[in-house]
């Protein structure tokens, strides 16, 4: 039975062709597995600086927990400060992240339909939230006495509850860190391993019944739709919408 020869490939360095089954060029004897090197470099040097991402989102999220009076200028300096991470990394590697802050194939209905499931998440998180403060933990959580008095209190919780980690989390966290994974693993891999990294870096185990389901399905539009945008105003509704009800209910 006759065997079907292979389609040459051709070499990267003198262009001449080589079968698939070589392992160096017969004409000028460049290693073959040479981009696979290149590949693995590449993303050995994507790790560290995903590392050194976490590591400084780690470091400063950490940070705010050592702090013994919480002032509303602590609150506004660790939120600068992230947003200043986030800006940096989603800049460093500007060329390939820079198509996520497009908007293509825009819908005013899906973007609709997005808010009103953002708010309806959003009140139903809070009524389990109180139920389990009330019924479990027997104590009572509030943001807004931090910030109450101050004659623009108000907004400033808005801005950095609902509008600071809106743009900036998803900027590093479904910008950066997402694009950069995406490289590297599969997509499913990488909505995984974005969403659990989020997830670690709010500290609270008891926010996982709700925290990790969001950043998965934040991870999902974010790939589906090719934009950040609708992650963005999909986290600050849902913010917002708690930033009103603590507000309201303090």
């Amino acid at each position: 039975m006759e065997t079907q020869d292979q389609a040459p490939l051709y070499c990267s360095n003198c262009e001449q062709p080589v079968l698939l089954t070589n392992r160096f060029c017969p004409t000028c004897g460049t290693s073959q597995n040479q981009r696979e090197l290149v590949d693995d470099s590449k993303k050995w040097s994507q790790l560290q600086g995903l590392a050194l991402f976490f590591i400084l989102e780690i470091v400063t999220c950490l940070s705010t927990l050592f702090v013994a009076h919480p002032t509303i200028q602590t609150d506004i300096f660790f939120g600068v400060l992230m947003a200043i991470i986030s800006v940096l990394f989603f800049s460093s590697d500007w060329k390939n992240n820079k198509h996520l802050l497009k908007w293509p194939g825009f819908s005013f209905v899906k973007l609709l339909t997005f808010i009103i499931l953002a708010i309806i998440g959003s009140l139903m998180v809070q009524v389990i939230a109180w139920y389990l403060n009330q019924h479990v933990f027997h104590e009572e959580f509030f943001d807004f006495p931090l910030y109450q008095s101050h004659p623009f209190g108000t907004y400033i919780m808005i801005v950095s509850i609902a509008v600071f980690p809106a743009l900036f989390e998803e900027l590093a966290y479904r910008g950066y860190l997402l694009q950069k994974l995406l490289n590297i693993v599969d997509r499913k891999e990488a909505m995984y391993i974005t969403s659990i990294l989020f997830f670690l870096i709010h500290f609270s185990l008891f926010s996982f019944f709700w925290l990790l389901p969001f950043a998965l399905l934040l991870a999902y539009i974010r790939i589906k739709e090719n934009t950040i945008w609708y992650g963005i105003l999909i986290h600050f509704v849902f913010n917002l919408t708690a930033c009103l009800v603590d507000i309201i209910y303090s």
